[in-house]
């Protein structure tokens, strides 16, 4: 008696144990959604960066439309044909490591406000030279790219190199009482004038 009761259980417990799945068990909407998913990260790494045939602003406080109303940034008001890549606080270095991506979308031109940021950290010259340096090696390949440089910084030891750079690569340059003071909403709409005879 006690060995039917033990069996009833021992068989009562293996019925009620989990269920393996096997592949074929799964059914063929699981194996469709699954390949589906990997389907799509696929498509997602192997798409490449949308082109765009004008214009890429980048710089730092003056691009990103500091001082102004959301949208209303010099560099806004350039129309669908610029597209604004500034970012506040950012100094040369950042600059650099997003370059190449934003080259990949292949612009006709790019606008650059270089100066104020690194003035801002205190950038050594020396290790500023440099940026521009690695900047121009970055840009020379690209003999067709439009250049306009803006230089925002204020002090003649960052603005003279900058300025030594833009002849150097052949770029439209503007200087000078334009980021003498913070951004405001007035200040961005002249400057906005003023780029837009340079880049139309």
């Amino acid at each position: 008696m006690k060995y039917k009761a033990l069996a009833c259980m021992l068989l009562l417990l293996w019925s009620c144990g989990p269920v393996s799945e096997t592949p074929e068990a799964r059914g063929p909407a699981r194996q469709q959604s699954q390949s589906s998913i990997s389907a799509n990260r696929m498509e997602t790494e192997i798409v490449p960066p949308k082109p765009h045939q004008g214009w890429i602003a980048c710089g730092g406080r003056w691009t990103a439309g500091e001082g102004a109303d959301l949208g209303a940034g010099f560099a806004d008001q350039l129309g669908a044909a610029v597209v604004n890549a500034g970012i506040t606080g950012e100094p040369l270095p950042g600059l650099l490591q997003r370059l190449p991506q934003l080259l990949d979308r292949k612009p006709e031109g790019m606008i650059l406000e270089i100066g104020q940021e690194d003035e801002a950290l205190n950038a050594p010259l020396k290790a500023f030279q440099k940026h521009l340096n690695a900047l121009g090696k970055q840009l020379i390949e690209y003999p067709d790219l439009k250049l306009v440089i803006l230089v925002s910084a204020r002090e003649a030891a960052y603005r003279e190199p900058i300025v030594a750079f833009a002849k150097k690569h052949g770029a439209k340059l503007l200087s000078g009482d334009s980021f003498v003071h913070p951004p405001t909403a007035t200040q961005h709409n002249a400057l906005a004038k003023q780029v837009r005879q340079m880049v139309y």
